[in-house]
């Protein structure tokens, strides 16, 4: 599985059916790997909201828009910026890790 999805409840996440879903969870290549992403479904609207549109594929999954992390310390000294398309990551440049400018596929979700 590539996008595990979860449902957030009163006493914290759970796992569910990618219909009830309101999180994500990917697995990335490089030095930031996991993400739990808060997401909205299909044709609903972004706007207002702190979510990413997901597709419900859980082996292709598509996010918008794209993703941007920093982390590696107290100064952010990574930064991942990328788009998820169809379970593959398309790491754009001003990505401060060796996968700049690369696209590669989605790892398992494993946890």
């Amino acid at each position: 599985m590539k996008a595990r999805p979860m449902k957030q409840t009163d006493s914290g996440q759970i796992d569910c059916t990618p219909e009830e879903a309101t999180h994500v969870w990917l697995n990335m290549p490089g030095p930031l790997p996991y993400r739990c992403i808060p997401i909205v479904h299909g044709n609903a609207t972004r706007k207002g909201t702190p979510c990413w549109s997901w597709n419900g594929d859980v082996e292709k999954p598509t996010l918008k828009p794209s993703i941007r992390t920093k982390g590696g310390g107290t100064k952010n000294s990574i930064v991942c910026h990328s788009f998820v398309n169809d379970g593959k990551v398309q790491f754009l440049g001003d990505c401060t890790h060796e996968f700049a400018n690369k696209t590669v596929d989605l790892l398992e979700v494993d946890i």
